[in-house]
């Protein structure tokens, strides 16, 4: 798997089949790229340092431990951005910051920038990769609030993993919080939401 499609794979990060955006693969180099020219045809770019406004807005620290990888980048076609891109929004940046617990386990915290990007339609692009994913045998979406706001959360049973995606706003428009959890406890989300201000 290349690093362009691992970008928005969180199989690729967690050995899961599940097509969600804004995933980054922990295992795979990182390339480089120049964030202020065209994404000229790349499905998505990504490395570190390449947005750090995006990265400076992550945790640092999650239950004291600090994240395996911290990245930033962009994704770029219809490929990575899934429902979005039907959307018109055809260039989204963000970083992530990923504990990979091994074993098909961590967690991953995800800022999202893009004009046009909502709660419901982030939380859509995630959902459609889940119902799409063959090994897929159940997904809920239920209404949450996090810190505060109104956001959104998937509950998916892929083969013997619990998945959940929570979206939540980051306080000024077209720009979302995303957690994404593989074979974690219900208490080490809440963690995770918790820690992610």
């Amino acid at each position: 798997m290349t690093l362009r499609s691992s970008a928005v794979r969180l199989a690729a990060l967690l050995g899961l089949a599940i097509l969600l955006a804004a995933c980054v693969d922990d295992a795979t180099p990182v390339g480089s790229f120049d964030p202020s020219k065209p994404c000229n045809g790349a499905d998505s770019q990504v490395m570190k340092g390449a947005y750090p406004d995006l990265e400076a807005g992550l945790p640092t620290i999650l239950a004291g431990v600090a994240p395996t990888s911290l990245v930033s980048g962009r994704l770029c076609s219809a490929n990575t951005l899934g429902t979005l891109y039907a959307l018109g929004i055809h260039e989204t940046h963000f970083a992530s910051a990923v504990w990979n617990q091994g074993g098909g386990s961590g967690i991953q915290l995800t800022l999202m920038s893009a004009d046009g990007l909502t709660v419901a339609n982030v939380l859509e692009s995630y959902t459609s990769g889940a119902a799409n994913a063959p090994k897929v045998h159940s997904l809920k979406t239920t209404n949450v609030t996090v810190n505060g706001l109104a956001g959104m959360r998937d509950d998916i049973e892929n083969d013997d993993y619990a998945q959940d995606v929570v979206v939540w706003p980051a306080g000024e428009p077209g720009l979302m919080r995303v957690v994404i959890t593989s074979n974690i406890h219900e208490p080490d989300l809440q963690v995770a939401l918790a820690a992610f201000r």
